[in-house]
């Protein structure tokens, strides 16, 4: 599956990422033209309600309070006769309306007159005929206001049902050919939504008729939770796919780094053995019993190297209770001063091999913390050996405690090459081990789980370490732990 998972993850990533996309804008086109439709039909019936509402205003006065009145003059029936009546001009049909009230009654009365043969367009006018005392001036009079109060019906009523646009309107004289408006004749043709002309009142002088510019914007306002679901869709998506991608590169890159690890801890555990092997092959075929100093020699070089082995396998050991959760640190008083005494003590003999110094002034005040005396030795034996290790022969190492009423302060100070500042986070992570210049190839053999190792236990027992380099060269770790009240 390694080709798999090399040559085609990230192609079937992005074509995986590509089709949602291409899938989720075709969704939305589709949901954007069917609320661009019913935005439509919305629009149109605010037109409707406004109109149906304007004219059963403008014969309201003396009539309030007649639910029979109000209920004809606010039905669709009506609304449908009115709309037959005004469509009849388009038919070269003449009309003529006129409507009174007497008494407890509204008349209105509308005749149709149809032209025998073919129509003079110039005799083609309208009737109209008014209440008893009104005159033409009157009637035009109530027809601006009417107009002014069919606006603001279709304003107020697009604010109540939300809808967000900027709407104009387009008045259209009953008779003629000629319309009102503030957008040009141009601009008429191309607008996004035109409602039917409706009559706003009884006397039929104008009818109205609701445009809108554009759409778009009042469409997408109303897809907005689907727009935002779309967009969330697809970065929960991208998400998904990026922490994928990376925990799939962190995992081949864990599986080459326990390859390496295999590698080196073969290396590193056969040369003990095989010192250990040979020293005794020596006492044997040389008969050093003989020889009470060299055979001395001999076992105390077996006896280091065996230690050596043992201080390896343990670090394995300790590193998998930690993961499994079955290592139970101990916590006890600690004198981290006579801690520090102990390692360099007992790690003399390897300085001295390295021909390297430790510079350690011990500190006159005790510095206690809790924490697991020999987990905490680990840790000081393992920061010194990486000193003597990649720091060269001869380096020089200097160790310092400090402590005050909340913290002990602990430095691990070398004057070897240091480490690059882009590797100072990452040398912590298991396995993990500084390139050189020839990759998988180190001068120094060893097992990347020291200072992982070392961060684990110090975080165990609340403590932390960190790194910086020194000026002019060199290393330091610093380890923090809090003191024991």
């Amino acid at each position: 599956m390694k080709w798999l998972s090399n040559r085609y993850t990230y192609p079937l990533v992005v074509l995986a990422i590509a089709v949602s996309l291409v899938l989720q804008l075709a969704w939305l086109n589709q949901l954007f033209h069917a609320q661009l439709k019913q935005l439509k039909l919305d629009l149109e019936q605010v037109v409707v309600e406004s109109a149906k509402m304007s004219t059963y205003l403008s014969v309201m006065p003396g009539h309030e309070g007649k639910e029979n009145f109000k209920q004809f003059f606010l039905s669709s029936e009506w609304l449908q006769f009115n709309q037959a009546y005004h469509n009849m001009r388009f038919h070269q049909i003449g009309s003529s309306f006129s409507s009174s009230f007497k008494g407890d009654s509204t008349f209105v009365n509308i005749s149709l007159r149809f032209f025998n043969g073919k129509p003079n367009y110039k005799r083609r006018t309208r009737t109209m005929a008014f209440d008893d005392g009104k005159t033409l001036e009157y009637e035009l009079r109530m027809d601006r206001l009417a107009l002014k109060r069919m606006d603001s019906l279709v304003h107020q009523k697009l604010k109540q049902d939300g809808i967000s646009v900027t709407a104009d309107s387009v008045i259209y004289s009953y008779n003629k050919d000629t319309i009102s408006s503030r957008l040009s004749k141009a601009q008429l043709e191309r607008v996004a939504f035109a409602s039917q002309q409706y009559s706003y009142n009884l006397t039929f002088f104008n009818t109205y008729q609701l445009v809108v510019a554009n759409l778009d914007w009042a469409v997408l306002y109303r897809m907005r939770y689907y727009v935002l679901s779309s967009f969330f869709m697809l970065l929960l998506t991208g998400a998904v796919f990026f922490f994928i991608l990376r925990l799939m590169r962190n995992q081949r890159l864990y599986a080459q780094a326990r390859v390496s690890f295999t590698s080196n801890m073969t290396h590193e555990l056969k040369t003990p053995v095989s010192t250990v092997a040979i020293a005794l092959e020596s006492i044997i075929e040389n008969r050093l019993e003989d020889n009470p100093e060299t055979l001395r020699n001999y076992l105390e070089i077996s006896r280091s190297e065996l230690q050596r082995l043992n201080l390896m396998i343990d670090k394995v050991l300790n590193l998998e209770q930690l993961d499994s959760g079955q290592a139970r640190l101990r916590s006890e008083l600690y004198d981290v001063p006579q801690g520090l005494q102990q390692v360099v003590t007992s790690m003399k003999l390897q300085v001295e091999t390295a021909g390297a110094t430790i510079d350690w002034q011990p500190v006159s005040q005790p510095c206690f913390v809790y924490g697991d005396p020999l987990h905490l030795t680990n840790v000081f034996y393992n920061l010194i050996e990486n000193a003597l290790k990649y720091g060269g022969r001869g380096v020089a190492i200097n160790l310092s405690c400090t402590c005050n009423a909340d913290e002990v302060t602990i430095s691990f100070k070398d004057n070897g090459p240091g480490i690059a500042a882009i590797y100072h986070n990452r040398i912590f992570e298991r396995y993990f081990r500084v390139p050189t210049s020839t990759p998988d190839t180190h001068n120094v053999k060893g097992s990347g789980l020291g200072l992982n190792y070392v961060k684990n236990i110090l975080e165990k027992q609340g403590g932390s370490i960190r790194l910086i380099n020194e000026p002019g060269g060199g290393s330091n770790f610093i380890i923090h732990l809090p003191a024991a009240s």
